[in-house]
């Protein structure tokens, strides 16, 4: 093997991996400013029920009253105070990253 094609590979090598750093930097950006979207509907619409957002917590799916969700949901459960009263309210969002999903969907209280 001579030095010019050991050369080429080392090249090829150092350009793979920045390419794959480069793509999981822009992974994270997308996730990033999905999960932002998420949070601000969730103050969107608890606020249009005439709640305040008191707390915001990504669960899994056996801790939540869904039966179904895929790797493109997020659950929340959204603690809210309305009223003077604590509430609970369910929101499992379409993250776009996945074609295992539901729907998006919300489980408000009465």
């Amino acid at each position: 093997m001579e030095a010019s094609s050991v050369n080429k590979s080392k090249w090829m090598i150092i350009l793979f991996m920045a390419g794959a750093v480069l793509l999981g930097i822009l992974a994270y950006m997308g996730m990033s400013t999905t999960s932002k979207e998420h949070v601000a509907k969730i103050h969107q619409v608890i606020q249009s029920k005439g709640g305040e957002v008191q707390q915001i917590e990504v669960v899994p799916k056996d801790k939540s009253p869904f039966e179904q969700s895929g790797k493109g949901n997020t659950i929340y459960k959204i603690t809210y105070l309305k009223n003077g009263k604590t509430l609970t309210a369910w929101y499992r969002s379409d993250n776009y990253s996945s074609i295992m999903k539901e729907k998006e969907e919300w489980i408000l209280p009465e």
